[in-house]
């Protein structure tokens, strides 16, 4: 019976919190209020709408206020001269995905809302806007609107369904039976990622044979007819093409990387193989934390003005799962390199478990209906065992001294069977990689944790500077220093008599007047790297004459000695000719060639 008692009060105990809860928690919308105030455009302005990826309108309006002192969200409507917004012809968030009072229209977004309102191409009219507010369910609109007077662009009447590229330029030269296909990522939009050659000539065709019509870009336009279009030099282009507004954008790409996501920074390069497809290995390890280890990756693409982030299309967070090389799993998306609050880690795809530890190859394909990419494993040796040594070592990539252009990429000085050594500018934060020849064949290297990888890979300095990298292939071993400074060092003064900047192609020169104390001619050079720590170069075959007027070359010949400026004041130093002393002088060191070596000569 007492069992039976405190089974009913139980019933009755939890009934009454099921209808106490139901009565407090009953869903209640928040008010929100409705904008009283529209500040930017005012009412009336008149915009001419032009044909460029960055021109915009800036909108602005006073804050609505919510309820529960929350913040409204709110979208722009607009409608014809004379509507009521009751079925508006377009609608647009406001910045920040609706949390800001103010907004940022492109023209181009303006022209579609023109068109929408029976404007034609180049026609000027008028149309109105106003602001929704919303909270939670509650809507409040604008009591308030403004005229704005736009006059749309000059665009295509008539929109090809396909276009092409063809020319000496392009990757399918002047016949027009291979001319390159463009993408269309978009209505009355097309795009390509192609290679394109320096001072040669293109044109846009809307067929592959002799029934074509034909295009060509002039400037930021597109103009129908049998023109031509040239680009400076040779390169990787991203080309996109807006028949709408007849509008076009030209972005050189300078280089697109795998970036992973838990180092921050791209692991390896893709090469540009042509018909829109990047591709590349390196190995991929994933990183270790204490709840697992994080293998999420994305892409990065360099412009020549700008980086971009390329990530999932479709937000998808977990492994790939199986998904096949056309699954919409792999399919891509650019995004701004600042985009979302935690850009590092936002729009990532998880690498499959297999690559953990293995040479990863990444295709990217920018052609077809998607653009997307796929993960595979790699064709190369593990980069811990470089395939072989090579003969000879290039630097080559954007932060080297010959830029991207394998063909003048610069070389190493042999110093033995698989030593190298270079002095050399870097530019900090851009990328580079070692290379077997200047060859587009060439085999390639980088440095990963102060060791010789092989592949694709990439490395960086952490900022601009002269750099002295010497690589060793008998143990993978790199070893490099920043320069701070080089100079003529006086061995009575056992100071720099001379500063000698850096001018490039591992020569540093410097030219002033030669003042030592004494009068005394003997001297060798100084080197500081960026830690303080300082080097003297002295001659090689340890001599203790002066030149003279005819010396042999070896008698400049240089080599690093054990002494610093605190030591070692009268070994292994030169002497200077009669001439040099109290007159203006030019000093050279040169560390390229098999021997590295100096002059010293009066200036006239």
């Amino acid at each position: 019976m007492k069992t039976k008692i405190t089974k009913v009060v139980a019933l009755f105990t939890t009934l009454a919190i099921i209808f106490s809860c139901t009565e407090d928690m009953e869903y209640r919308d928040t008010a929100v209020s409705p904008v009283n105030q529209l500040y930017e455009p005012i009412s009336g302005k008149s915009v001419e709408l032009v044909a460029s990826a960055t021109a915009s309108l800036f909108f602005e309006w006073e804050a609505a206020k919510a309820e529960d002192s929350g913040s409204p969200l709110y979208e722009i409507v607009f409608d014809k001269e004379g509507g009521n917004f009751s079925n508006p012809l377009y609608k647009v968030l406001s910045d920040n995905n609706g949390a800001r009072n103010y907004a940022t229209i492109s023209h181009k977004t303006l022209n579609k809302i023109g068109a929408a309102a029976g404007l034609n191409s180049g026609e000027t009219g008028t149309i109105i806007w106003t602001v929704i507010a919303s909270r939670g369910l509650s809507t409040a609109m604008s009591n308030v609107s403004h005229k704005l007077t736009i006059t749309r662009m000059l665009g295509f009447a008539e929109v090809p369904s396909q276009l092409f590229l063809t020319g000496e330029a392009t990757e399918g030269g002047s016949d027009i039976s291979q001319a390159v296909p463009c993408s269309s990522p978009e209505q009355e939009t097309f795009e390509i990622f192609t290679r394109l050659k320096g001072g040669k000539s293109y044109k846009l065709v809307d067929k592959t044979n002799d029934n074509a019509n034909y295009f060509y870009i002039d400037g930021n336009r597109i103009v129908e007819g049998e023109g031509e279009t040239t680009v400076e030099k040779d390169g990787i282009y991203r080309i996109t093409m807006d028949f709408s507004i007849a509008s076009v954008s030209i972005q050189e790409v300078k280089s697109v990387g795998v970036f992973f996501c838990p180092s921050n920074k791209v692991i390896f390069e893709l090469s540009y193989k042509g018909n829109g497809i990047f591709e590349g290995e390196g190995k991929v390890t994933f990183k270790q934390e204490s709840w697992g280890k994080d293998q999420r990756y994305k892409l990065l693409m360099s412009y020549s003005d700008k980086d971009m982030y390329w990530g999932t299309l479709n937000d998808v967070d977990s492994s790939p799962n199986g998904a096949g090389q056309e699954d919409s799993y792999y399919f891509i998306k650019e995004y701004g390199i600042n985009e979302g609050n935690e850009p590092q880690w936002n729009h990532k795809w998880k690498f499959d478990n297999q690559f953990d530890g293995s040479m990863t190859k990444v295709t990217v394909k920018f052609n077809g209906a998607n653009y997307t990419h796929f993960v595979s494993l790699g064709d190369g040796v593990s980069p811990e065992e470089p395939e072989t040594t090579p003969k000879n070592l290039f630097l080559t990539g954007e932060a080297s001294e010959g830029g991207n252009d394998i063909s003048k990429a610069v070389q190493y000085n042999k110093l033995g069977e698989g030593i190298f050594e270079i002095f050399t500018r870097l530019q900090g934060g851009k990328t580079y990689k070692m290379a077997s020849s200047q060859e587009a064949d060439a085999k390639f290297f980088y440095i990963e944790d102060g060791e010789i990888k092989s592949g694709d890979g990439i490395t960086t300095v952490e900022k601009d500077g002269i750099y002295r990298v010497k690589v060793d292939f008998s143990n993978k071993s790199v070893i490099t220093k920043e320069i701070k400074s080089m100079g003529l060092w006086h061995c009575w003064d056992r100071n720099v008599l001379l500063d000698l900047p850096y001018i490039g192609n591992g020569v540093f020169e410097g030219t002033g007047t030669i003042s030592p104390s004494n009068n005394d001619n003997r001297y060798k050079l100084l080197m500081v790297y960026a830690d303080d720590s300082e080097l003297i170069w002295g001659t090689k075959n340890d001599t203790d004459v002066v030149p003279g007027a005819n010396p042999d070359p070896s008698y400049f010949y240089i080599m690093e000695t054990n002494d610093n400026a605190e030591a070692g004041q009268w070994d292994r130093k030169w002497k200077f000719n009669d001439g040099i002393i109290g007159n203006n002088t030019k000093v050279r060191v040169i560390f390229t060639g098999e021997n590295y070596t100096h002059s010293i000569e009066p200036v006239n």
